[in-house]
């Protein structure tokens, strides 16, 4: 599956970019790194599963569904999660 950047230049899905999203937005917050690492690994899987049936998924589209996820689970990496990528945009 391929991923169109905001530029609309294309790349390979890497479910760890997510993981690595999520756990840079938590450093900002006062959250068990343990428990950090759990969710940033149930978030990206979960999306992974989400997007998998499709060709091409745009990079707003999986932030929004890491939002999405992560407001179920921990609203505060939720809010960080969403400053940042909001500023990306």
């Amino acid at each position: 599956m391929k991923v169109i950047k905001r530029d609309e230049k294309r790349e390979n899905f890497d479910r760890n970019k997510i993981k690595r999203g999520i756990i840079r937005a938590a450093e900002r917050t006062e959250i068990d790194k343990k428990k950090v690492e759990e969710i940033a690994d149930e978030v990206s899987k979960r999306v992974e599963e989400e997007v998998k049936d499709r060709n091409e998924v745009r990079t707003n589209d999986i932030g929004r569904s890491v939002i999405r996820e992560l407001e179920s689970r921990e609203r505060k990496m939720a809010d960080e999660f969403r400053s940042h990528f909001e500023r990306q945009r």
